[in-house]
């Protein structure tokens, strides 16, 4: 259950298909579909991978996405990069990969499992929270020419907060970094993936799960992956800031 998954949209009439990547920060254009969009990139747009890399690529102004359901998202600045090069081996080529920034100001249901992403009303936004767990989040917005969003939640050790992100488009259960893989419960010392309670603290219970972790040096605070994701269904309110998890059916 680690594949990606990936979503069908429009952009600029242009029907595409694109990997949803809540850990992604900004939508990405792969260079032939922005070209088929008739973008012509410009200027640039600079970020940072996990181990701290800088990376840089032109971006594409005012884009905008429309869903299969009707639903048309707020334009947004886009980077443009050869998606082909960074793709493990055996993925699919996709045309690019949609981002919380495309997403910023909804609310939905992200169910990795079933391969659904549902836009909720204030009726069914209720239902769907009921009888799921709250969890305090952090929500970074970032950047000047294009607004990065990344979600991150709380994951407590004995010497502070680790604040982890949500990112459908990890293939590790749990990143920890080096520096501090010690006081959230892993062995800094091995270099291969080793059993891992994953408890997120939540508003009023927690969740656990007994997964698998990768001890890396990066510079986030850890990172939840699809293979830990595909197990809950996850309510972003991305309006006030709020999150809820609750496990799949089936």
């Amino acid at each position: 259950m680690g594949r990606k998954r990936d979503i069908k949209i429009e952009v600029a009439g242009q029907q595409g298909r694109f990997l949803l990547d809540t850990g992604g920060g900004v939508t990405v254009l792969d260079k032939a579909f922005a070209k088929r969009i008739g973008c012509a990139p410009w200027g640039q747009i600079s970020g940072f991978r996990l181990t701290g890399e800088r990376l840089d690529m032109p971006r594409c102004e005012n884009v905008q996405i429309a869903l299969a359901d009707g639903r048309t998202l707020a334009p947004i600045t886009a980077g443009v990069f050869d998606l082909a090069a960074v793709l493990a081996k055996g993925d699919e080529p996709v045309d690019g990969s949609l981002a919380l920034d495309a997403l910023d100001g909804q609310v939905f249901t992200l169910d990795l499992r079933a391969g659904t992403l549902t836009f909720e009303t204030q009726q069914s936004l209720a239902a769907r929270v009921a009888d799921a767990v709250e969890l305090p989040i952090r929500v970074s917005r970032y950047g000047s020419s294009a607004r990065g969003v990344g979600v991150y939640a709380r994951s407590k050790t004995d010497k502070g907060d680790l604040w982890l992100e949500l990112d459908s488009g990890g293939d590790a259960p749990v990143l920890l970094p080096t520096a501090m893989a010690a006081e959230a419960g892993a062995d800094p010392a091995v270099e291969k993936a080793q059993p891992y309670e994953l408890t997120l603290n939540g508003k009023g219970r927690d969740l656990t799960l007994k997964t698998r972790a990768l001890v890396r040096d990066m510079v986030r605070d850890g990172v939840v992956g699809i293979p830990v994701l595909v197990n809950w269904q996850i309510t972003f309110d991305l309006a006030a800031d709020r999150l809820w998890i609750a496990p799949t059916k089936g």
